[in-house]
């Protein structure tokens, strides 16, 4: 009988990779002129993180590739849902109701 090993996808791994995403398109096409908000990423993360859809993913071992394929899948949602609070952040009318709180 083989051996089959079963892994977990790391939650940092995700984190590392949603970031490097990020500053590569952070210089192509978005045009932030603020670093990145570490302390946002993580907010976010811990949120998909637990979203009943993911949380499988998390309590159950799988194969090399099916990690593989979670982390890049829940990295590209990350940087995507980041990408979207950034640019709502940028409209001017967000920006006047923030400047009034």
């Amino acid at each position: 009988m083989e051996l089959v090993n079963r892994h977990r996808p790391h939650r940092s791994v995700i984190r590392c990779k949603a970031k490097m995403q990020l500053l590569e398109t952070n210089d192509d096409c978005l045009g932030w002129r603020e670093p990145l908000d570490d302390a946002l990423l993580k907010e976010l993360a811990v949120g998909l993180f637990q979203a009943a859809p993911y949380r499988i993913f998390f309590e159950k071992g799988h194969s090399k590739a099916e990690v593989k394929a979670v982390e890049a899948q829940l990295a590209q949602e990350l940087a995507e849902t980041y990408r979207s609070i950034s640019k709502r952040c940028q409209d001017p009318l967000v920006q006047s109701l923030n400047a009034l709180l």
